[in-house]
């Protein structure tokens, strides 16, 4: 079993070193680390499954699609509809008459005449309500779509899960390249410390005229690149806190502190086992599977069109005038209405054609999306496989780095060695540390990884969130 901790193979000396003569530094190593609360990896895994906009727009993508069953049964729903009607007329007729009267004035009789002007009111109100009610009956197209929202929704849900799978390995994955960059930092500054202590001794015997001042110069070469070095690696580790605390949905610029998590199980299972896990548990590969069943539901909706569409229809409605000619009505009709569609123009016909071709273009996507899947495996598992023997080399590069730059810096004391010797050492050491630093936290990604690619990576929180 590989231990991932990269001091975990120091040298005794070099543990005595680091934690005896010089403990300043280990105290201001740990005084640079940000103030604020412990995260662990487990916190922000929960955090994440909580916080993450990507995971909430997925859940109500599930939402939404549980209602497409729904909507295809609407198909076969009743409608109902009501009317209301009330119609005021008014008839005023004004129209001038002339009146005759005869008098009789001493025996003779008068006739005058005068005009007369008459209006005539004509009133009357006439309303109406009405009902009409639709049922269909027979619609060959609502199974084909029913099954269709069915498929639907279980690919939300499947997308859903994948979701939430990739953003908590993006949470590992960040979360750990925070502790890789920490540990970058950490060998950075270990490397300044020393560069500063070899161009202090080189100052020392140029000035006693044991050396020439050519090695003062290559030492403080080596100390302001270290310094450089220093200064990149920590502007690097903010950046990846920032990246993180935006992942976790944290404050700008919050202060927190991360902590290590325990190693993962390093067994490497075979090959065709995580290929055979991958093939059954990868939700991605599964929704290209159900994508088939979907376009085949699409066709059958198509064809659904070409059958007959019965419908029944019953419509009601209740009249009353009012006025001089007062009455009342009472109108009901039920029909039974079938339609048979011979030829619309030849489109649905288009549509079936492209239908089929879209099935076989989907199961040609399938195919391409399993090839996928097998080299993301494929690729996560030789990972693995060669970080394991990696980490044996670097632990054995490390010691035998470290006990090299030990001795030449003691014959260099001793006047024995060379300038170059001592500062090719330390860049060698310098060098085998960081390697180490970055494969040993590369070696915990990718462990995850491993399980990430065959569709297991945190399986208990993504079955407990999905019921979310």
């Amino acid at each position: 079993m590989i231990h991932a901790r990269p001091w975990a193979v120091l040298s005794a000396g070099a543990l005595l070193m680091a934690g005896a003569f010089f403990p300043r530094h280990a105290q201001a190593a740990d005084a640079a680390r940000p103030p604020g609360g412990l995260i662990t990896l487990e916190q922000a895994y929960d955090r994440a499954l909580t916080s993450d906009q990507a995971i909430r727009i997925a859940f109500f993508e599930v939402r939404k699609a549980k209602l497409l069953p729904w909507s295809a049964v609407t198909r076969l729903g009743p409608q109902v509809s009501g009317s209301a009607s009330y119609d005021r007329r008014e008839v005023s007729t004004s129209a001038t008459a002339l009146e005759t009267s005869t008098t009789t004035i001493s025996g003779v009789p008068t006739v005058t005449a005068r005009s007369v002007d008459r209006t005539d009111h004509t009133r009357s109100g006439a309303g109406a309500l009405g009902v009409s009610f639709g049922q269909p009956l027979i619609d060959f197209t609502v199974f084909p779509a029913y099954r269709l929202g069915k498929i639907s929704a279980a690919v939300a849900r499947l997308q859903h899960q994948f979701t939430i799978r990739g953003t908590l390995f993006g949470v590992a994955t960040a979360y750990y390249e925070v502790l890789k960059q920490q540990q970058l930092v950490d060998v950075n500054r270990e490397a300044l410390r020393l560069a500063g202590e070899q161009l202090d001794f080189a100052q020392k015997r140029a000035n006693v005229g044991e050396v020439t001042r050519s090695d003062v110069l290559r030492a403080q070469v080596i100390v302001e690149t270290a310094r450089r070095t220093l200064v990149e690696s920590e502007n690097t580790l903010e950046l990846d806190r920032n990246t993180l605390g935006n992942i976790l949905n944290l404050a700008p610029n919050a202060a927190f502190r991360v902590a290590e998590p325990p190693d993962y199980p390093t067994t490497l299972p075979p090959f065709d086992e995580l290929l055979a896990r991958a093939c059954t548990h990868r939700e991605d590969l599964r929704v290209k599977e159900l994508a088939i069943d979907q376009d085949i539901a699409r066709r059958g909706e198509i064809i659904g069109q070409y059958g007959p569409r019965v419908t029944t229809q019953f419509d009601s409605q209740l009249g009353h005038t009012s006025g001089s000619a007062a009455q009342s009505s009472h109108d009901w009709q039920a029909t039974v209405a079938v339609s048979v569609p011979f030829f619309t123009g030849g489109q649905r016909e288009i549509d079936l054609r492209t239908a089929g071709e879209q099935i076989e273009q989907t199961k040609l996507a399938r195919e391409q999306a399993a090839k996928t899947v097998e080299a993301d495996v494929k690729q996560a598992w030789l990972t693995v496989r060669s970080l394991q023997q990696t980490l044996k080399a670097l632990h054995a590069q490390v010691v035998a780095a470290e006990q090299g730059y030990h001795d030449l810096e003691t014959q260099y004391r001793a006047g024995t060695s060379t300038s170059v010797d001592v500062l090719s050492a330390l860049n060698d050491l310098n060098a085998a540390r960081k390697d180490l630093a970055v494969q040993t936290y590369d070696y915990q990604v990718a462990l995850r990884s491993l399980e990430q690619t065959s569709g297991v990576f945190q399986e208990a929180r993504v079955q407990r969130s999905k019921t979310k």
